[in-house]
């Protein structure tokens, strides 16, 4: 009887079939209803065209490899890293960036603590600001321009995901990536990161000294 259980095609078949329903009902359908809720009390705003390229590029140089993008709900993080993540702040990430892996510091809420110059100091040599830092250097961001031909593609893409971009949003995409460096991008996008879903009680971020060896 076990033998032939466990060569049963149709059987397997039959399995299969019903797991792969039970985790699309479980796991999908309650997203999809509860999808207009977490809109309506989201804080998060889909990136601007700039904002957007810098993120691939963030992406492309693995900078979501040494550092999340997820804040857990411990008072240590909180006071150095701001307010928990919640799920309704990642709406428009396409794909998250949580991450798992911390050899630098969480970059949840990057853009509330420093400047445009601290950045560019700091990627094009991490240790004029952090000493101890084992962060490559990214001097060539600043030396490779932009195009911007695949902005709009990628922008249109997203709204079939659901982030809001208009036509003239679409539309004008390529003139602000135009001419930019990576380098540039990639600022503007790292100064985006925990704008939009800051609240008033969390807007200046506690410096807490670094115990990582990278940033």
């Amino acid at each position: 009887m076990s033998a032939d259980f466990t060569k049963s095609v149709v059987i397997l078949i039959v399995v299969i079939f019903g797991v792969a329903s039970l985790s699309l009902l479980t796991w999908v359908v309650p997203n999809i209803l509860y999808d207009g809720d977490l809109k309506a009390k989201s804080l998060a705003k889909p990136l601007t065209p700039i904002e957007l390229a810098g993120r691939d590029i963030y992406i492309s140089e693995g900078c979501h490899v040494c550092h999340t993008q997820m804040v857990r709900p411990l008072d240590p993080e909180v006071r150095r890293n701001g307010r928990p993540n919640e799920e309704a702040d990642d709406i428009y990430e396409f794909p998250n960036l949580w991450g798992s892996k911390r050899t630098g510091p969480d970059l949840t809420n990057i853009g509330r603590k420093y400047s445009d110059q601290w950045h560019a100091i700091h990627l094009i040599n991490p240790r004029q600001v952090v000493p101890t830092s084992i962060m490559p250097a990214y001097p060539w961001l600043f030396e490779q321009v932009l195009t911007g031909d695949r902005i709009t593609a990628k922008m249109l893409t997203l709204r079939t995901l659901g982030v809001p971009y208009s036509d003239q949003d679409i539309d004008n995409a390529r003139l602000q990536v135009r001419g930019k460096t990576k380098g540039e991008a990639l600022i503007r996008y790292l100064q985006s990161l925990g704008v939009d879903t800051s609240q008033p009680d969390s807007a200046t971020l506690t410096h807490v000294p670094r115990s990582e060896g990278a940033d």
